[in-house]
């Protein structure tokens, strides 16, 4: 099991790095780092909101992978449709969040609030709940996904 995990572990930190160069190419990004340095676990940017049609002066992103999850204790109860709008069998997140509050993202992850796993979420601000609701992205690789899903919270932030 533990070179399962080292192996996941290894996999996450190729990925987020492939996943930090092609971000740092997209016009929004004023800086992209992984976390920790030596072994990424998430990937945190910090945005120029400007580009998305918003006024804060900053806005931060983060992007937290895990390549082939293993189901939990719940699989048994989820419907065989749960990868049904992605490709991409990986748990990850991609969430915008700037300091008046506002934050959205997508999700793909077990979660109680949707059925299935892939989900866009959103509040006004930190005081608000969220708001949920499927998405689908058409994606058959790690870096189009990115791609895709920084066009969609484009259309979605403005």
């Amino acid at each position: 099991m533990t070179g399962e995990r080292e192996n996941s572990g290894r996999n996450r930190h190729r990925i987020l790095r492939e996943l930090r160069g092609e971000l740092t190419r997209h016009p929004a990004a004023r800086s992209v780092e992984g976390e920790p340095p030596d072994e990424y676990r998430e990937l945190r940017a910090v945005l120029d909101p400007s580009w998305f049609g918003r006024a804060p002066e900053t806005a931060s992103l983060r992007v937290a992978w895990v390549p082939d999850p293993t189901p939990g204790p719940e699989a048994s109860d989820r419907p065989n449709g749960t990868w049904t709008r992605t490709p991409i069998r990986a748990y990850y997140t991609l969430q915008y969040s700037e300091s008046n509050g506002f934050d959205c993202g997508f999700h793909c992850e077990p979660h109680p609030h949707v059925d299935g796993l892939l989900h866009y979420q959103k509040r006004e601000d930190a005081n608000e709940a969220y708001t949920y609701e499927p998405v689908s992205f058409g994606a058959r690789s790690v870096t189009r996904l990115l791609w895709e899903m920084m066009d969609a919270l484009a259309d979605r932030v403005e």
